[in-house]
């Protein structure tokens, strides 16, 4: 159990899913882990007397044999983990128990994802993509794929020159790769994400949560890390206005998705493409954004993309993720970006992240003189255009609403971008607030621009 808790804890601080029901498996040299856990607690945790070097040992000719594996023999070994996995109860305990994703730790699983992941990098299909920008996940049908092509090898020798399998686990992943199939079978897994942390930086992650009592384990480590970064670059009004930011640039997201589920006739799809993930890397990057004015205000934009790309910094976060941060960092302001600045990223991304600069450009605009000048941003639609209505915030001295006309000249320079990306015209109007539902009535207000930029 505590070998258990301690890779559950070093999962969580790789990725982010303390707030989901996981399912984790971990396959070791002598046993197999299995944990279903929740806001860093196990809900149910078992060990398995199943291992890739212990079934390897108990079956010494699944590692040669000069004509090949025999089929009886993977069918014996089969046999054997359906025995263990029927008699310990795990399979009822995980059908039982509604998890959200599965996700894999530990040299096995990482050794199959590498070799199904450098499969998917050669194709045709994939050459587009940078390879290192690939989620680090796979599918039951690539799974079954690799297992057929590691067990049709005759001999290590073989194995340990398949492309993407690291030539030390040639000797032991005959019986790894037939015992994750097996679990994936016993579970009905459709998919498994892979950790690079598991029970090593678990026992860190232990340690340090015994030794520092603000140490709070999985529950912030990506939060904590943007704020970390952001507050190492910034100073305070900066960060204030980056906080602030991200705060308005939250309500535009939300308030396109909430005009899209209310009638999908005027509002674009686009905007029901991003989940929670996706908004919370929106929110990191507009945090993040000031960053590279401490190095120097021309262009921080561009040294804002070089220190998010490079720092060392950012838990938790995959290299994806990390990329897409630099990317919304790099392309928050001045000329809007073409199609071609995103072609590194897989295909699935493109879009979200040409949605995420749009809401991220006009975020950052409306507190263009660092003041949160403006309170809220509200969204409605009209027949065919989105409205934005802004409602300024009170001036504590004067006790009167801030004039946001700047702020509100800086987002209509980035409304042709949005309209491009949301494929409806947009527009600017100032509130009291007073009535949102009144807001939907009145007619915009004249853009001031409607000369769409040239992307570069």
């Amino acid at each position: 159990m505590e070998e258990a808790c301690l890779i559950y804890n070093g999962v969580l601080e790789a990725l982010s899913v303390y707030n989901k029901t996981v399912l984790v498996v971990d396959i070791g040299g002598g046993s197999t882990e299995i944990i279903l856990g929740n806001a860093g607690k196990p809900i149910y945790a078992t060990s398995l007397k199943l291992g890739h070097v212990r079934q390897s040992e108990q079956f010494p000719s699944l590692g040669e044999e000069k004509d090949g594996l025999k089929k009886d023999l993977i069918e014996e070994l089969i046999r054997h983990i359906r025995v263990i996995l029927a008699d310990s109860g795990v399979i009822d305990q995980v059908k039982t128990t509604p998890f959200e994703v599965a996700i894999g730790s530990s040299g096995t699983i990482e050794s199959i994802e590498q070799m199904i992941h450098h499969a998917v990098t050669t194709s045709n299909d994939s050459q587009a993509t940078d390879p290192k920008l690939l989620d680090r996940e796979f599918t039951a049908d690539e799974l079954s794929q690799a297992v057929k092509k590691i067990c049709k090898a005759k001999t290590s020798e073989q194995r340990a020159k398949i492309p993407g399998l690291p030539s030390k686990r040639a000797d032991v992943i005959v019986a790894g790769a037939v015992l994750l199939e097996e679990i994936f079978l016993a579970f009905g897994l459709k998919s498994m994400l892979v950790s690079p942390y598991a029970l090593r930086e678990g026992v860190i992650v232990n340690t340090l949560a015994e030794t520092f009592a603000s140490y709070q384990p999985g529950v912030n480590v990506r939060s904590s890390s943007i704020h970390n970064l952001a507050l190492k670059f910034n100073t305070g009004r900066r960060m204030e206005s980056a906080q602030h930011s991200a705060l308005l640039a939250k309500q535009i997201l939300a308030g396109l998705q909430s005009c899209r589920s209310g009638s999908t006739e005027y509002v674009p799809d686009v905007a029901g493409l991003l989940n929670n993930d996706d908004a919370e890397l929106l929110e990191a990057a507009t945090i993040l954004h000031f960053v590279g004015m401490f190095i120097n205000h021309r262009s921080y934009h561009k040294h804002s993309y070089y220190l998010v790309k490079n720092t060392e910094h950012l838990l938790g976060f995959s290299t994806i993720e990390i990329e897409i941060l630099a990317l919304l960092v790099r392309y928050h302001r001045k000329k809007a970006p073409s199609q071609k600045k995103f072609a590194r990223l897989p295909e699935k991304s493109r879009k979200k992240v040409q949605a995420m600069c749009a809401v991220m450009r006009v975020a950052v605009a409306l507190d263009r003189c660092n003041s949160s000048a403006i309170q809220y941003v509200h969204i409605s639609q009209q027949t065919e255009s989105i409205v934005l209505a802004v409602v300024p915030a009170t001036d504590a001295a004067t006790g009167n609403p801030y004039d946001v006309s700047l702020e509100i000249w800086a987002a209509q320079q980035e409304l042709p971008y949005f309209e491009t990306i949301f494929k409806r015209r947009a527009s600017i109007i100032v509130s009291d607030g007073d009535d949102v539902k009144a807001l939907c009535t009145k007619a915009p207000s004249e853009r001031l621009s409607l000369k769409h930029p040239t992307p570069v």
